[in-house]
C-alpha cells in the first residue's frame, strides 16, 4: 500500500513539473519592465542602497538632539583606604598611633620635668589619634559607580550642519544611482526583447525563404524528368537550399540563446518558454528628434549625481573648516556611588547631580588650516567635472539624434528596396510558370528577395535601437 501511495505521489510531482515546463509565458515590452524591476537582483540592491543612505542621514540629523546614555561600574579592592597617614608632622613633633614624638625644642627640654605629664599626653594623644584614623578608615573593598547624563551640543563649529548636507546629498546619489542602474535596466530589457522579436522574424523568413526554394527544387526535379532542366540546375538548387536550411538552423539556435538572454533579465528560469506580444517589426516607424539641451542637463541623472557630489565637495570644505571653530557642550549628570562620597564614605548608595559645559578653542591647528585647503581643491574638481561631463552629455546628445535621423533614412531604403524586390519576385514567379525565365532566374529573384527582407529587418531593428539610445542620452526613459 505505501509503495502504491509513493508511486501515485510520483506520478502527480511528475505531472506538476511537465505542466510548469509546458507553461507558456506570453510577456509584451511593459510586462517584461515589470518583471526586470520586480525580480533582478539590482534593483534589490539599489532598494537596500537607499533604505542604507536615509538611516545614515537620519543619524547625523539625531545629533543636533541631546544625548542620553547610562554607565556603570563595580571594582573590587583588597585592602582599605585611610585618610589619614599612620603618622602626621606638626609643629609640636610626630602624631602617630603610638602617642606623639615631641619634635619641638622648647617642649623636648621641659619633658624631662614632667615625665608623668608626658606619658599621659603621649597615651592620650595616640588613643585619641588611633580612634581619629579609625574612623577615616574608608571600605573601598566594594565601589558600584552609576551614572545617567545628557550631553548637548551647543556649537561645534558647524560639523553637524555640514555632516546633514553632505548625507542628504548621499542620500540623492543613492536614489539617483537606483534610477540610472533601473534606467540601464530597461534599456538592456528593451535590446534582448528588439533582438528576440529580430531573430524570430529572421527566422519565419528563412523558413518562407526555405519553402520558396523547396517548392523550385521541385518543380526543377520534374522539368529535369522531363527533359527541359538540366542536372546543373538542379544542383544549383540543391546547393541555395542547403544554404537557407543551415541557415534556418542557425536562426532557430540563435533564437533559443536570445530568449534565455530575456529570460535572465526579467528573471525568469533561463529554459522557459516565452512568447512575445504586443509588438512586430512592422509597427516600428519613423522617429522624430527634438534635442533641447536645457531638458537633457534638467533629466540626465549623471548630471544629477555630479551635482550632488559638487554639493557633497562643497560640504566638505565646510566640514574642515569646522575643525579651526570653537565647540561648545553642555552636560548634565546623575551621579550615584558606594561608598556614599557625601557622608564620609558609608557603605550605602547615594547621588547627586552635576551640570556643566565645556568650551573648546583651538588655536594651532596646522593640520586642520591645510584639509580645508584640500577640500576646497577637491571641490574645484568636482565643478570641472561637472562642466566636462555636460560638454560631454550635450556631443552625446547631438550624435544620437544624427544616428536616429540616419536609421530613419536607412529604413526607408530598406523598406524601398524590399517593396522593388517583391514586384521583381512576382514578376519572376509568373514568368517562370509561362517558361519565360530559368529557374536560376528565379532563385536570384528568391535570394534578392530574401536579402531585402532581412535589410529591412535590421533596419527596422537598427531604428528601435537608436530610438532607444537617443531616449536614453537626452533623459526620457
Amino acid at each position: 500500500m505505501k509503495r502504491t501511495i509513493i508511486f501515485l505521489l510520483f506520478l502527480l510531482g511528475v505531472s506538476a513539473m511537465n505542466l510548469v515546463e509546458a507553461q507558456v509565458y506570453e510577456l509584451s515590452l511593459d510586462s517584461c519592465h515589470r518583471l526586470a524591476e520586480q525580480l533582478n537582483l539590482q534593483s534589490r540592491i539599489d532598494s537596500e542602497n537607499r533604505l542604507a543612505a536615509r538611516y545614515a542621514r537620519q543619524a547625523v540629523f539625531a545629533r543636533f538632539f541631546p544625548q542620553v546614555s547610562a554607565n556603570g561600574a563595580y571594582a573590587w579592592n583588597s585592602r582599605h583606604a585611610y585618610a589619614l597617614p599612620q603618622q602626621m608632622n606638626t609643629h609640636f613633633g610626630q602624631v602617630g598611633l603610638d602617642g606623639i614624638s615631641f619634635t619641638n625644642p622648647t617642649l623636648q627640654a621641659i619633658e624631662p620635668y614632667f615625665p608623668r605629664t608626658a606619658d599621659w599626653v603621649d597615651q592620650t594623644v595616640g588613643a585619641y589619634y588611633g580612634d581619629l584614623y579609625r574612623q577615616f578608615d574608608l571600605d573601598f573593598t566594594h565601589v558600584f559607580v552609576g551614572q545617567v547624563g545628557v550631553t548637548q551640543p551647543i556649537y561645534v563649529g558647524g560639523r553637524i550642519i555640514w555632516s546633514h548636507k553632505m548625507m542628504r546629498s548621499m542620500e540623492h546619489i543613492a536614489e539617483l544611482k537606483a534610477k540610472k542602474n533601473q534606467t540601464e535596466l530597461l534599456i538592456q530589457v528593451d535590446e534582448a526583447y528588439w533582438r528576440v522579436l529580430s531573430v524570430e522574424e529572421k527566422r519565419k523568413l528563412a523558413m518562407q525563404y526555405a519553402a520558396l526554394l523547396r517548392q523550385l527544387d521541385k518543380e526543377v526535379e520534374a522539368a529535369q524528368a522531363e527533359g527541359v532542366a538540366t542536372s546543373a540546375d538542379v544542383l544549383q538548387v540543391k546547393m541555395t537550399l542547403s544554404e537557407a536550411e543551415a541557415s534556418l538552423a542557425q536562426a532557430e539556435d540563435g533564437l533559443v540563446l536570445s530568449k534565455m538572454a530575456l529570460c535572465q533579465l526579467v528573471g525568469l528560469p533561463l529554459t522557459a518558454d516565452i512568447k512575445l506580444t504586443g509588438n512586430a517589426i512592422d509597427s516600428v516607424s519613423l522617429l522624430e528628434t527634438n534635442v533641447d539641451m536645457e531638458q537633457v542637463k534638467a533629466h540626465r541623472s549623471e548630471l544629477q549625481m555630479l551635482s550632488e557630489l559638487n554639493e557633497v565637495a562643497k560640504a566638505g570644505v565646510g566640514l574642515a573648516a569646522a575643525g579651526l571653530q570653537p565647540n561648545i557642550v553642555a552636560s548634565a549628570n546623575y551621579i550615584v556611588t558606594n561608598p556614599n562620597l557625601t557622608n564620609g564614605f558609608k557603605n550605602d548608595f547615594a547621588g547627586f547631580f552635576s551640570a556643566g559645559v565645556v568650551v573648546n578653542l583651538p588655536i594651532a591647528h596646522a593640520s586642520d588650516i591645510l584639509a580645508v585647503k584640500a577640500a576646497k581643491h577637491k571641490a574645484r574638481t568636482a565643478e570641472l567635472q561637472l562642466e566636462e561631463a555636460q560638454q560631454k552629455i550635450e556631443l552625446q546628445a547631438t550624435q544620437s539624434a544624427q544616428k536616429v535621423a540616419d536609421a530613419n533614412r536607412q529604413l526607408v531604403r530598406a523598406q524601398q528596396v524590399l517593396a522593388h524586390s517583391e514586384e521583381i519576385l512576382r514578376y519572376a514567379q509568373e514568368s517562370y510558370a509561362e517558361g519565360l525565365l530559368t529557374s536560376t532566374d528565379l532563385m536570384k529573384a528568391q535570394t534578392a528577395w530574401h536579402k531585402a527582407y532581412s535589410d529591412k529587418i535590421d533596419a527596422a531593428i537598427a531604428l528601435r535601437m537608436a530610438e532607444i539610445t537617443y531616449k536614453q542620452h537626452t533623459g526620457q526613459l
